[in-house]
């Protein structure tokens, strides 16, 4: 940190001490704090760094911080009567906050304190067996997560610490060097294999009592020769129990038979019942990317499946241990069956061994919130805060591609494998410039020295990685020539883009980020073109794939993508298949090019590599992917934002991890992004819509669906009857606003479900009228036909209009119901639908809710509830559902236009206590590759 931003600092702590003093700080109160700073003249001659500033004060005082929730069994808390010097953890902190003064640093103390809390105090005598687990997002910062949680189980006396690190040797490589600054402080590679060289790296620039030792290392040659190696560690002879020793390895079948057998020759093994068993040496076990490789996909208990087999083995091993996996999607973690056989047993190595127990987290299971800035399903989607009731339109970043086949073709399979592409879609050119520009734009906000990556994933197979690879090299070469050049017509496509795309984009986000980010700005395209040169010069393009030897390959770059080795920043394009799904993290990743598709749904959301933190450059992130996936992305983290929120329920009425693997074993929303068989599921499938709302946030825009639609709501108003009770906003209102219906017949209720037509994947009709018949425990059922008063509406004829322009242009369109020749006519709701999906084949509704919160609470006694938390509760006390229905005006979407509303709805069931559940064959969805494409890159393989 510079001597200017540290003074710049402690003036602005003494002025925000007298704000705290009458109220609140919030991002507005530092904006105004760092103006009276920056008006004094701290070091005369040097500029003060205002956007640094705010970011370090933000941290400093955890403004738009997260949190975190749990479930745990009983577990009595010890950290608070702990006494220790932390001497790990404080060296890791001052690393952390001098790399980055604006990381934040207490919110990650709390945290860690919170999960190690959870652990067993590693001085407890006995045996002992933990096992936990950490939900948080993808690319969120987990890696940071359980560097300072390591930090600190070491400094409370845990001995052997052993990360495993995925399947895939360069994220194996990547978190060992993560370790190796975060916690070793010197380089595991050079000690090991320079005999004992001490090159000092990140926290050993600080010095503590505690010597830390690597049996593992970032070395690699031609494969990954720095994962656990019996040789090497016999070699280093260090013993274990005394100082702290940690192991980084793969979900390796060879390296975790080699590692059970290692420990099993230690001097201080004791053979317990035939095992050998390792006595008073508290482990800490980290399994990263928990749901990859380490759950059974058995459904029968002595079936084990190899990885999960190993690491179970390698827990027995220890007569004292904590066992965390760490993952952003823990489905199938939740399944995990608790039946074991005591008794099975398996061989390693020549000696026997009890499996144990599976890895279920039955201790505890800790959901880490994100901060305010993390970029996530919320952002990208648009969804709602389900507690209160807040919510934001999508982040205008979504590009839609469509002309990729050819050459690249829609699936590719045995039949065209040997097709290779000869030259690249306009869309994928279209990216590659859009990568050079928002390089080119983070250089004039102060990164020119920070990384920039751009992912292109379009195939599985070495060969046609490698030939994309090549076809990119030549394109971005030829970039840089027209740039170098300044030809003519090339920069002018430049500026288009810019002028027609970044600015009215940069202005969008602007408008609807719910965080400040002071750096984000509009730019003239005469500052862009300036800073073209040196951006497009930095740009190197690799190729990411297993194969290292270059004979029978196009292109030769595939150096490993080492950030840490370019001080002045990276800006690289890579380009691969499997490995970019859980292998290296792309650092400062800006420009998404995916085309792969999946039936694993929580595979798919790995690969959602553009999650994660933006500062200053949000708005020049682009996700170039087709309709089909943006929309399951949509769906999964839907039903992944509600299990979320099933979780926080459960925490506040203290339950255990057991009720919410219940819990989520019944979400319907599951049931559309997973598999089956991976989870275990018995093809009868029992499903719970207790204290949901399912809605049709997605509607069909073809003229049978329409058409069949509106004739279901015109017969569920013939069947309703003409209704008694109306209301409207005001008494002077021609056109009412609710047509309410109280304690209906559901059979009516049921016969417009089942005749809807709606490809929602949360809402089958079926399951919906089903499970509605069951509930006795509902006391009435509400329908509520909801209309538009207003005059004249807003019609977004464009898309993603900025607020202040957004006036109402256009008359209210109406439409008539006839019951006994009396009518009634009523005024469709607008729900624009954003303009990154506008010409999708389906209407989606912004921010993915049809009904808004006043909306909720129409038909409950007491109204006027601010959250829908409140709405809830209170609907659970009156046992009332209710059904909302919407006519939609259709020029809200294009497309559309068949002079009738689109219908769409929106369903409240009150929390049951007593639910009959209901039953099901379940069915996998089907919509991506029947033939889904071969990988012989896949890193599980190795």
């Amino acid at each position: 940190m510079s001597q200017i931003i540290e003074l710049a600092r402690n003036f602005a702590h003494s002025f925000l001490n007298y704000y705290k003093s009458i109220g609140e700080i919030t991002e507005d109160t530092l904006l105004e704090v760092i103006e009276k700073v920056s008006a004094i003249d701290i070091i005369p001659g040097q500029v003060l760094d205002k956007n640094e500033l705010f970011e370090i004060l933000k941290a400093d005082l955890s403004i738009g911080k997260g949190s975190i929730s749990m479930l745990t069994d009983d577990i009595d808390p010890w950290l608070y009567n702990f006494e220790n010097k932390w001497e790990l953890w404080k060296r890791y902190k001052s690393f952390l906050q001098q790399k980055d003064p604006s990381f934040p640093i207490n919110d990650l103390d709390d945290f860690t304190n919170k999960i190690l809390d959870k652990c067993v105090n590693p001085n407890q005598n006995g045996s002992w067996d933990r096992r936990g687990m950490v939900v948080g997002h993808v690319q969120s910062g987990k890696t940071s997560n359980y560097v300072g949680l390591i930090n600190k189980a070491s400094d409370a006396g845990y001995k052997i610490i052993i990360v495993i690190a995925g399947t895939i040797s360069s994220l194996r490589r990547q978190t060992q060097e993560r370790i190796d600054e975060g916690f070793i402080g010197r380089s595991s590679s050079a000690y090991i294999n320079n005999r004992g060289e001490n090159k000092i790296i990140g926290v050993g620039h600080q010095k503590v009592e505690t010597d830390i030792y690597s049996l593992t290392s970032s070395y690699y040659k031609t494969g990954d020769e720095g994962d656990f190696n019996q040789a090497i560690a016999n070699r280093l002879n260090i013993p274990i129990g005394k100082n702290p020793i940690v192991f980084v390895i793969k979900k390796n079948k060879s390296i975790l038979e080699n590692l059970i057998d290692w420990l099993s020759k230690d001097t201080n093994i004791v053979f317990k019942d035939g095992q050998p068993k390792l006595f008073d040496v508290p482990a800490l076990i980290i399994d990263d990317e928990a749901d990859a490789a380490s759950v059974n996909a058995s459904r029968d208990i002595e079936e084990i499946k190899t990885i999960n087999r190993l690491i179970r083995t390698l827990l027995n091993v220890f007569d004292q241990n904590t066992f965390i996996g760490y993952t952003a999607t823990p489905y199938a973690n939740l399944f995990i069956s608790q039946d074991f056989n005591k008794d099975q047993k398996t061989t390693v190595k020549g000696k026997d061994y009890f499996i144990g127990e599976d890895l279920f987290p039955r201790d505890f299971i800790v959901n880490i919130k994100a901060p305010s800035n993390y970029i996530g399903a919320s952002k990208i989607f648009g969804l709602e805060n389900p507690i209160t009731g807040e919510s934001n339109e999508p982040l205008d970043i979504f590009r839609s591609i469509s002309d990729y086949d050819p050459p690249f073709f829609r699936t590719i399979n045995k039949n065209n494998k040997d097709e290779l592409p000869e030259y690249l879609p306009k869309s994928l050119e279209l990216a590659l410039k859009t990568f050079i520009l928002t390089c080119t734009i983070r250089r004039l906000r102060g990164h020119e020295k920070k990384h920039n990556s751009m992912l292109i994933h379009v195939a599985l197979y070495v060969k046609w990685i490698d030939r994309v690879a090549y076809l990119v090299n030549d394109k971005i070469r030829e970039y840089k020539n027209y740039i170098i050049g300044n030809d003519t017509k090339f920069i002018e496509e430049l500026k288009d883009i810019y002028l027609n795309d970044f600015a009215p984009t940069t202005e969008n986000v602007l408008e609807n980020l719910d965080y400040t980010d002071i750096r984000i700005k509009v730019h003239s395209w005469d500052e862009v073109r300036t800073e073209l040169k040196n951006a497009v010069g930095k740009i190197d393009v690799r190729s990411v794939h297993g194969t290292r030897s270059t004979t029978n390959l196009e292109y030769h770059n595939i150096e490993e993508i080492d950030y840490g080795r370019y001080e002045n920043g990276l800006s690289i394009i890579a380009v691969g298949g499997s490995r970019l799904a859980r292998g290296i993290t792309l650092e400062g990743l800006s420009i998404s090019y995916y085309l792969r598709t999946t039936k694993m749904y929580d595979s798919l959301m790995q690969m959602g590599r553009w999650f994660g933190y933006r500062p200053g450059y949000v708005d020049l992130c682009r996700l170039f992917t087709t309709d089909t996936i943006f929309e399951w992305f949509n769906h999964i983290t839907m039903a992944t934002e509600e299990m979320r929120n099933d979780f926080d329920i459960l925490t506040a009425t203290f339950q255990k991890p057991k009720d919410f693997r219940l819990k989520v074993r019944n979400h319907h929303g599951l049931l559309t992004i997973t598999s089956v068989a991976k989870l275990n599921w018995a093809e009868n499938i029992t499903v719970s819509f207790s204290g949901t709302n399912p809605q049709t946030y997605q509607l069909t825009k073809t003229e049978n669906v329409i058409s069949n639609n509106f004739d279901a709501f015109q017969s569920l108003f013939v069947g309703l009857g003409y209704p008694k009770e109306i209301k409207k906003h005001k008494v002077t209102d021609i056109i009412p606003r609710y047509l309410i219906y109280r304690n209906i017949n559901i059979e009516l209720l049921c016969e417009f479900l089942d005749k809807f037509k709606t490809e929602t994947p949360s809402v089958k009709n079926a399951n919906l009228s089903e499970y509605i018949k069951n509930q006795t425990e509902i006391k009435e059922w509400n329908v509520v036909l909801v209309s538009n008063t207003d005059d004249k509406v807003f019609i977004d004829w464009k898309g993603n209009t900025p607020r202040g322009e957004r006036s109402k242009n256009e008359k209210l369109f109406t439409y008539l119901l006839n019951w006994n020749q009396e009518k009634i006519t009523l005024g469709c709701s607008v729900r624009n639908q954003p303009k990154s999906t506008r010409h999708n084949s389906h209407y989606f509704i912004s921010k993915n809710q049809i009904d808004d919160t006043t909306d909720r609470q129409v038909d409950l006694t007491i109204q006027n509830l601010k959250s829908n938390q409140e709405i809830k509760n209170q609907r659970k006390q009156e046992k009332k559902g209710l059904l909302l229905v919407y006519a939609l005006d259709n020029r809200g979407t294009p497309n559309a236009d068949f002079d009738k509303p689109i219908i769409g709805f929106s369903i409240h069931f009150p929390e049951i206590d007593n639910e009959k559940k209901t039953s099901y064959t379940a069915t996998l969805f089907n919509g991506f590759d029947e033939e889904p494409m071969d990988d012989d890159d896949n890193p599980e393989n190795e």
